[in-house]
Formats: C-alpha cells, structure tokens, sequence
C-alpha cells in the first residue's frame, strides 16, 4: 500500500542530530517506520521550514519525507500557521498527482484541510483518495481545561471531522466530543499515543545526576513539563508541602537555555521563595537515549499539566515502571488506570498533588506495584508496533468501506 502522511507543520526529521521530541514529530517517525516493516511504502508531506532542507529524505527503509514550499523558510508562530496553508494544498497536490497513494492520512487541522484539497483533485492533483484524519488534540477540549478558545478553529475541526471518511483521536474522551460535534461514531477509531518498549524499560542503568540527595533519604519525584504551561509552578509549591522528597522537571521539547529562558528564572527563583531550592533541579531538555535513565533513578512520575493531548512522557515513565500521579486531561485518561497504574485527579493543585504523592511515599508495596503494572500495560497496548498495525487496519477498512458499505457502529481499533 502506497500511504501518503501528511504533516504540514511537523518535521519528523529535525535538523539536529538525534530523535525528533515534540508529539506529533515522535508519533510520524514512529508509525511510519513500523507501516514501512509492515510492507508499506510512505511518504511523509511536511511543510518546508528551513532554507536548508532538500527536497526529498529517506527516513528509512521504505520512508521518505518530502518537503514542499509554503510561505516563509521559517517556523511558523501559531497564529501564522492557517496563512499558508492553502500555498501547502496546492503542492501537496501537485505531489500526489504524481505518485497518488492510496491513502492520505492528516495529522492536524490545517494539514487535514490540505489533503481534503489533494483528495478531490484541486490544481491538477488526483482523483478521490481516500482521508484519514487524525486529531492529537481539539480545540473544545482545549477550552475545557481552560486553554484558548478559537471558535475558527472549532468550527473547521468540526467541517474536517464530517468530510473525512475516517477519523483517528487518541482517546475515548476525543471520540466523546466529535460525537458531541454530530460525527457518527462508527466514523471515529480510537487509537492511543505510543510508545519505544525497547528503548524505556524497567531494566537498564540509572543516573545519580541531578539528584540532591541519596534515593535512602528522599523519595524522588520526576516530570516532563514546559517552564511556561504552568504546570512546573504547581509543582514547585506541591514541594513545599513534602519535605521529605525532591523533584526534578525537565523542560519540555522546546530548546530552553536556563540561564537566559525568563521562565525557568523565575521558577527558579519561585523555588528559591519558596525555600525548597535545594530539593527542586530543572533541567533543560534531555536527550532521549538519556532519558530512560533518568526515569529509572526516580520514584514517581507527576505531571500538573492543564492539558495534554499526546501522553507520551506519561507513557515513557510508565514503561521504565514508575507510578504517575497527573490530572486526568487529554491522552492520559487512556493511558494510566486509576488504581492500578497510578492515580488519575481531577484537580492538580498542590494541596490534591501533595496528598497523592504522600500517600504514595508512605506505601512502598504500593509504588512497586502500580509500577510493575504501568510497565505491563505499556507492553501489551502502546507499543509503536501495535500503533501502526491499529493504523493499518484503519486504512484496510477505510478502503474497504468505499465499495459502499458503512463500518459497524462500535467498531473501531480500540
């Protein structure tokens, strides 16, 4: 099968050397390289945001990633990013009137709008190939744990959802609000965040950096979370209510210089007021083949995150088999099970923060426990492996259903 990825504002190959970090750029690089050893050839479509990437680059075996020019050479700030969009439908379509896949596949509302141009056949591209839209994230959704809204951006997830012929979300909670939107649900597949079971496991090394303390005398508690979303401040206070244990958040996928990022200054001088200075470390982003380690040498995982669409660091910890105390928001609600994985809250304020984490401080049996489950479950359901057969499923009945018949209603991937 020819299958056609489309990413307009992700590069799945970044120009620095190492593994992509943010959702969408880790959740491309991995299933379409799983498609390609599941027989499949894949072209990834990604916007041309640098003046030095080629035309065409293999990724892999079977992978390429073509980078088509629209607009600027250049990043695009969030509120740039609709503006060139139809600059990108047009030579997305221009490339698949040339080597029509049998599928395209959108990650993201703008590229959705792009390949249903490519779809129909706008400037010169094919015939009707069949759309599979993914969404990581809803702006509805967005707004319910508190972030921006962007009524526009609502009302052409809703017009993307109704004319694509399949729809991905990563949780049941996403599929709950298209089918609020008026999207059948037999139209809607469920199919979660991944994650790399060989590179973040249980077994493996540790690191004693950047502790304070030996692991004897502290419990050690780790996050993944931006210095600007306004979860690393919860955490900071939560510590002012566990004395006995110390934190480590390491920043987000974003590139962070501490010594000059405004936002880590001031968490580190929120750390400083509020006098756990000395149990509180922020690092800048980890490299990824580091990150296991550091995972291993700590005790629990917490994220205050408002909202969080991918769930991958989640996943990440739960797979080296540490418990996860977070909020219940976005792909988290799928991947931890309240109870047995860790605990899920509804609030992520410090005092609700501070009494889970005690509570798991003082239970030893309890932690070990909800770790050796997490690490199971990360096995048995999200391995990247299991991602992109879902996916491939998803597009053997996608093209079965243009023959005529609707999928059964409650028959999705999940």
């Amino acid at each position: 099968m020819k299958i056609a990825l489309v990413a307009e504002h992700t590069n799945p190959l970044p120009a620095h050397k190492g593994e992509p970090t943010c959702g969408e750029s880790v959740h491309i690089a991995a299933v379409s390289r799983q498609l390609a050893r599941l027989g499949h050839r894949v072209t990834v479509y990604a916007r041309r945001g640098a003046a030095n990437l080629p035309d065409r680059s293999r990724m892999g075996r079977g992978v390429n990633v073509e980078y088509l020019s629209a607009g600027p050479e250049r990043p695009l700030a969030e509120h740039e990013q609709a503006d060139h969009t139809g600059a990108f439908a047009a030579a997305l379509s221009a490339s698949v009137a040339e080597d029509t896949p049998d599928v395209l596949h959108a990650f993201g509302w703008t590229s959705g709008l792009a390949a249903l141009s490519a779809a129909r056949g706008d400037s010169g591209g094919a015939g009707r190939v069949p759309v599979v839209q993914t969404f990581h994230s809803l702006n509805i959704s967005e707004q319910r744990s508190g972030l921006a809204p962007r009524p526009d951006r609502v009302r052409l997830e809703a017009a993307i959802a109704g004319r694509a012929d399949t729809v991905v979300v990563n949780s049941a909670d996403q599929r709950f609000e298209l089918a609020r939107m008026g999207v059948p649900r037999w139209r809607v597949s469920v199919v979660p965040f991944g994650v790399d079971t060989d590179q973040f496991s249980p077994e493996g090394g540790t690191t004693a950096e950047p502790w304070h303390g030996r692991r004897q005398d502290r419990t050690r508690i780790i996050s993944v979370a931006p210095m600007s979303a306004g979860g690393a401040d919860t955490l900071i206070e939560t510590m002012t209510r566990l004395p006995d244990a110390e934190l480590t958040v390491i920043a987000g996928p974003a590139p962070v210089e501490l010594a000059l990022d405004e936002d880590a200054c001031r968490l580190e001088l929120l750390a400083k007021e509020a006098g756990v200075n000395d149990r509180v470390t922020l690092t800048g982003p980890i490299e990824r083949k580091e990150l296991p380690r550091l995972l291993r040498s700590a005790d629990i995982y917490v994220s205050a995150a408002p909202y969080d669409p991918y769930g991958g660091a989640v996943l990440e910890a739960m797979a080296c088999g540490l418990p996860v105390v977070a909020k219940a928001v976005g792909s988290v609600t799928g991947a931890v099970l309240h109870g047995t994985t860790g605990l899920l809250l509804r609030h992520a304020r410090p005092d609700t923060l501070a009494r889970a984490l005690r509570g798991l401080i003082g239970e030893n049996t309890m932690r070990s426990a909800y770790g050796i489950a997490g690490a199971d479950r990360a096995v048995s359901r999200f391995t990247w492996q299991r991602v992109a057969q879902e996916t491939e499923q998803i597009y053997d009945r996608t093209l079965a259903s243009q023959g005529g018949l609707p999928l059964a209603a409650g028959d999705d991937a999940h």
